[in-house]
């Protein structure tokens, strides 16, 4: 028998609550937790309701970004990022001074890397 992943639980999640309410909501839930209980997987709790949240996301078209600079960055720099990425656009920044400087943005798939840190890096291994 193949283990299931905690994605695999929240998509399954996902899938049999949508569009529920209330009671019949409730109800699919306490079979959720049983099935965990069962399948021996509630000490993955945590990590499939962040699986689940991020499925939502992706589901509702929210595109979610990790902005990390060497210093603060203004709201009005945050927002023109965001823009490039869609109209719905979650972002967490990070300040990490470590990359000297320029910016570096995660996305779900993909990092674009424009730090000050990698740049040199680049240069230092062109150089030898």
């Amino acid at each position: 028998m193949a283990k299931n992943t905690p994605k695999q639980y929240a998509i399954a999640l996902h899938q049999i609550t949508s569009g529920l309410s209330d009671k019949s909501l409730g109800e699919a839930l306490k079979q959720f937790v049983l099935l965990l209980a069962r399948d021996h997987k509630s000490n993955q709790a945590s990590a499939i309701i962040n699986e689940f949240i991020r499925y939502s996301k992706k589901e509702e078209g929210i595109a979610e970004i990790e902005i990390t600079t060497a210093g603060n960055m203004d709201e009005k720099t945050i927002n023109k990022i965001k823009q490039s990425f869609g109209e719905k656009v979650e972002a967490t920044v990070k300040i990490d001074p470590s990359i000297l400087g320029g910016i570096k943005i995660k996305t779900e798939d993909k990092i674009l890397d424009a730090s000050l840190k990698t740049q040199l890096l680049k240069l230092k291994e062109s150089i030898i």
